[in-house]
């Protein structure tokens, strides 16, 4: 454990798994606080709060639906109340919605990839800017995709769309925000070593893996750094500004 986030509440969704577990794992670790919250994955995200305690560091367990309104509304202040106070926001929680070829594609399966990627969120962060605006200031961390780069994959336009919205959102509310000291950032993982590769067949993984400059996967961890670096005094200076961990991508 150390201090560099010695005080700080943070709620990260999407945290059972993945990136939003190794970022949970990593501000405990600096001293924050964090709410850890689940949609499904109760017992992980459960256990992930024990092995922070049994680290000596701070955490609970929130579970919402985001696409449930009602159940998203509620989450931000279930997590001020739990941890005393909101410092930081780190908007993980989002998925591919049903991988689809572009000429396939659904109404119903777009507004769900917007519904999850960019509304719940903008949502979100609606709630704790607010809550920031009454005390002082916070920052608010919206995690993105290197497919906004590219414009997705041959299945992903609505998925790359909807992060592409959402580093929009970025930028409109880190002007929103400069007034209050709410500092605001997006990050746009790369390729990433997490659960969601499991189905793909490592011949098509190498050849991906050949397309980065670094010649390696990243790693959750790899994302959860620069997550507590822009939480923490090195971001004091930082908003409205995308950031690839990408391996040179």
């Amino acid at each position: 454990m150390n201090s560099r986030l010695a005080g700080s509440r943070v709620l990260v969704t999407g945290a059972s798994s993945g990136i939003g577990a190794a970022t949970a794992r990593r501000l405990a670790s600096e001293g924050a606080a964090v709410a850890v919250h689940y949609g499904q994955r109760r017992d992980a995200a459960e256990g992930l709060v024990a092995e922070i305690a049994g680290a000596g560091g701070a955490a609970v367990a929130l579970g919402a639906d985001l696409l449930d309104v009602d159940q998203r509304s509620s989450l931000i202040p279930r997590a001020i109340d739990a941890l005393g106070g909101l410092d930081g926001l780190v908007n993980n929680a989002g998925r591919i919605v049903k991988p689809t070829p572009v000429l396939e594609l659904t109404l119903d399966r777009w507004r769900e990839a917007f519904a999850l990627n960019v509304e719940a969120p903008f949502f979100l962060a609606q709630q704790a800017f607010a809550h920031m605006q009454a005390h002082g200031g916070g920052r608010i961390i919206n995690i993105s995709s290197i497919g906004v780069k590219f414009g997705g994959s041959p299945t992903s336009l609505h998925y790359s769309s909807a992060k592409q919205a959402l580093e929009g959102v970025t930028l409109a509310l880190a002007k929103a925000g400069a007034p209050a000291n709410i500092l605001v950032n997006a990050i746009r993982p790369g390729l990433i070593d997490t659960p969601i590769h499991d189905h793909q067949h490592p011949e098509d993984m190498q050849r991906r893996v050949a397309m980065i400059p670094l010649k390696r996967f990243g790693t959750a961890d790899d994302v959860a750094h620069m997550v507590a670096f822009l939480l923490g005094a090195g971001g004091d200076f930082i908003t409205g500004q995308i950031f690839a961990v990408s391996g040179g991508e």
